[in-house]
């Protein structure tokens, strides 16, 4: 089985990456795409002083869940197997090591027009991961009409997913 690692954060972008995950995985068959969203760590900030450590790990799987709500519901209209996931940590460097643990053999993400204009120059969360991982990267530049090839087919079954992601932390595990 292929698995797809897409990193999505809510937005258009994201979700173009997304769509284009999902034809990749339907047209393969036996395919699994892991969603993953990447919550910056509360309990680095002033939150800390203030709330438990628990009550922060809740407030982030919610943002994140919140975060990868519409991405479920893109692929349960699809058809398309997944799982959910919220990483904790450095948002490159979560990507990456999320990949890596959960045994993806691709990421898919998206590019926004600020994001090819930094790769340009070498820098970009997208140049970031290319330059990490050890899988192939695919990077879906932003536009209009992407990913619309998933709309014109018939809708699968749709498959049950977590009402929970699994949130994971990967501040102590980076890899350089």
């Amino acid at each position: 089985m292929i698995k797809i690692l897409v990193p999505v954060d809510g937005t258009e972008c994201a979700l173009n990456a997304l769509r284009h995950a999902a034809f990749l995985a339907r047209e393969g068959g036996s395919s699994e795409v892991v969603l993953l969203n990447v919550q910056p760590p509360l309990e680095r900030g002033r939150a800390s002083a203030f709330h438990s450590l628990a009550a922060l790990r809740e407030q982030e799987r919610r943002d994140g869940e919140s975060a990868l709500a519409t991405a479920c519901e893109l692929l349960d209209e699809a058809g398309v197997r997944y799982s959910t996931l919220i990483g904790l940590g450095h948002t490159a460097r979560t990507i990456v090591s999320a990949a890596e643990d959960n045994s993806c053999d691709s990421i898919v993400m998206g590019a926004s027009l600020w994001s090819q204009i930094k790769a340009a120059v070498g820098g970009g969360l997208p140049a970031q991961v290319i330059r990490r991982a050890s899988v192939p990267v695919m990077v879906v530049k932003a536009g209009r009409t992407a990913g619309k090839a998933i709309a014109a087919q018939a809708p699968l079954p749709r498959p049950r997913h977590p009402h929970h992601a699994r949130l994971v932390d990967y501040l102590s595990t980076y890899r350089s």
